[in-house]
């Protein structure tokens, strides 16, 4: 049986499919943009530019064409053939992945999730996309979980850990969550890296199951949650949990077990943390920005620090909310919340109020069976109990879902 590359929408894409499609894509043409809500074409066109060594801009397939224009690009060019170059003919993947490693120009330009503001530019070498896979013998097996958006930064990471390694992808980003269960025990999934907001909505499907053959669990995209590590160490019992802390600007910087980052030792002189407790990173670990006025980057996260070399994430800048004067950190409440048993999740954003500027509010997901009027009462009552009176959510909703942004993170705003 031929090996699987992709599986999106109960259509299987084989490493076999893919060498035909790169060897005759576009007959000797090139475009500058993909602009595509199938995986698939975004994957192919990822790697007919890197083999091809052409420059690639990425766009989420739903950009309206207002967004686009926002952005600077033409959209005449997004289906227009605007680069000639020499066919190639592989013969079988090796030849692909060696044609791969000897490319030192190209590059990959994505756009920020625009959950602050309008998207970002970022372009990036091969280099800086791959600074964390680990490409070796020991992986052949593996069979990723797909759980990001695959014009992003998390998901052109996962995409490269597996494809380099010849890997299958299984697709579950913005699908429903009945069907992963049935996904994961069909295609023997071992590795899944997701944000902590996707993981809390399978477990409800996971309940009662246990998955033994799951080595690897990754977080990554949000804040961790150690209460959330132990339902998925019940799910997962032999896997490694990891927690990876990521950016569009720079990829894959730290990673951790549980909530606390090490700075190694080479990246000690290029990452800082302010007075004001913002972690800074040196242009030097950045992709290719043209934006950058001066040495460091400050990337709007909030941490703590525990030592020299060790932090703990807090919240970004742009999720604190200001009642009555107290600045608020959103995902405190969020865990505490999370604590209150009946909850599956929680989001907790801010309303317009006449008296305080804004005042919390809390969406909520709950398990069917419980009753809407006592949970509302138990909520209160533990955050009352557990945090100052401004942390407090005046308005509680319920909710079948919670919206979340083109990565999948919550949205707050």
């Amino acid at each position: 049986m031929d090996k699987i590359f992709l599986v999106y929408n109960d259509t299987v894409y084989t490493y076999e499919q893919l060498l035909m499609d790169l060897n005759s894509k576009d007959a000797g043409y090139s475009y500058l943009y993909v602009k595509d809500n199938h995986p698939y074409e975004v994957f192919l066109g990822i790697i007919h530019s890197l083999i091809f060594d052409y420059p690639l801009e990425i766009l989420d397939g739903d950009f309206s064409k207002k967004e686009i224009s926002e952005l600077g690009v033409d959209t005449n060019l997004l289906t227009t053939k605007v680069l000639k170059h020499e066919r190639l003919q592989f013969r079988n993947m090796d030849e692909v992945m060696r044609r791969i490693y000897k490319i030192e120009q190209w590059m990959l330009t994505l756009y920020t999730s625009g959950t602050t503001g309008r998207p970002k530019k970022m372009g990036h070498t091969f280099d800086t996309l791959t600074r964390n896979v680990k490409v070796h013998a020991k992986f052949e097996h593996c069979v990723w979980a797909f759980a990001y958006n695959p014009t992003h930064m998390a998901g052109i990471q996962v995409f490269f850990q597996a494809f380099l390694n010849q890997n299958p992808l299984i697709y579950m980003f913005g699908k429903s969550m009945s069907n992963i269960k049935i996904l994961m025990e069909m295609y023997q999934i071992t590795h899944i890296s997701a944000t902590a907001t996707f993981y809390r909505n399978i477990l409800p499907y996971l309940q009662g199951t246990t998955y033994p053959i799951m080595e690897r669990v990754t977080f990554g995209g949000e804040k961790f949650d150690l209460l959330l590590e132990e339902k998925i160490k019940n799910a997962f019992p032999n896997s490694k949990i990891t927690n990876v802390y990521a950016s569009t600007e720079a990829g894959s910087l730290f990673a951790a077990k549980g909530d606390v980052f090490e700075i190694s030792p080479e990246y000690k002189q290029l990452v800082k943390i302010t007075a004001q407790r913002e972690l800074c990173i040196h242009r030097t670990l950045l992709g290719k920005t043209h934006s950058l006025e001066n040495e460091w980057f400050q990337t709007g996260d909030f941490v703590e620090t525990i030592d020299e070399t060790h932090f703990k994430f807090q919240s970004r800048q742009s999720d604190m909310i200001n009642v009555g004067g107290y600045k608020v950190n959103p995902i405190e409440v969020e865990n505490l919340l999370m604590q209150v048993p009946g909850i599956i999740d929680v989001v907790v954003k801010s309303k317009k109020n006449s008296v305080t500027g804004e005042m919390l509010v809390a969406d909520v997901i709950k398990y069917e069976e419980l009753d809407e009027k006592e949970l509302k009462k138990e909520i209160k009552q533990f955050a009352t109990t557990h945090l100052q009176a401004w942390k407090v959510p005046r308005i509680i909703k319920f909710v079948d879902e919670l919206l979340i942004t083109r990565t999948g993170k919550k949205v707050r705003k």
